[in-house]
């Protein structure tokens, strides 16, 4: 996997800080995927995962506006723009999934929240059923480790309902363990991965 990203050097010490990723977006790519911020030419191709029915259920809407069920492209279209104002006002970043293969938008990979003060960040993602594998997910999921540092999160927690099989089983290989409701996180369904370093 290689991240398409600036460091800047800090003055003070010589040491590297991380760009914001709010001020320029990080674009990632695996050998399958690449990851960059959503965009409003893409909402032809996402309309074809955000209405499919088989992929839905997989979707975390937790918390959300919508079910991300959508049937028409303006449908598609708005949920694109309320995406691209949240970016810009530094409240979640929505990536499309790219497959690289065709170049088209295959779904949808969000990260929310940073986790300055030792809180949860949520990691969704969205994509057809094509790609609903452990290879593809786990693909996915590599990316995500990069979120830990660039968009400073300590503990991410992502959904995968019970039957999402291949979801689970590339979530447990990749370190993240089921996470009971509990005082601080009152939702059934939910992963988590913690920083390591």
């Amino acid at each position: 996997m290689t991240i398409q990203e600036n460091k800047d050097s800090n003055a003070i010490g010589g040491s590297v800080s991380r760009p914001d990723p709010y001020d320029v977006c990080p674009v990632y790519e695996s050998r399958q995927f690449m990851l960059r911020l959503v965009l409003p030419e893409d909402a032809e191709d996402l309309l074809v995962c955000y209405s499919n029915p088989e992929a839905q259920p997989i979707f975390n809407s937790d918390n959300c506006t919508s079910d991300f069920l959508y049937s028409s492209l303006d449908d598609m279209k708005r949920c694109i723009e309320e995406w691209i104002d949240a970016y810009k006002k530094k409240d979640y970043t929505r990536f499309s999934i790219i497959d690289k293969q065709n170049n088209k938008a295959v779904g949808t990979v969000e990260i929310f929240g940073s986790d300055e003060n030792q809180g949860y960040s949520v990691l969704r993602i969205d994509i057809l059923p094509q790609y609903e594998n452990q290879e593809h997910l786990n693909e996915l999921l590599c990316i995500a480790d990069s979120f830990f540092l660039d968009f400073g999160c300590y503990r991410i927690v992502t959904k995968a309902i019970p039957e999402a099989a291949e979801r689970i089983k590339a979530l447990t290989k990749h370190g993240y363990t089921h996470y009971p409701e509990n005082d601080e996180w009152k939702r059934k369904d939910y992963y988590i991965k913690r920083r390591t370093q």
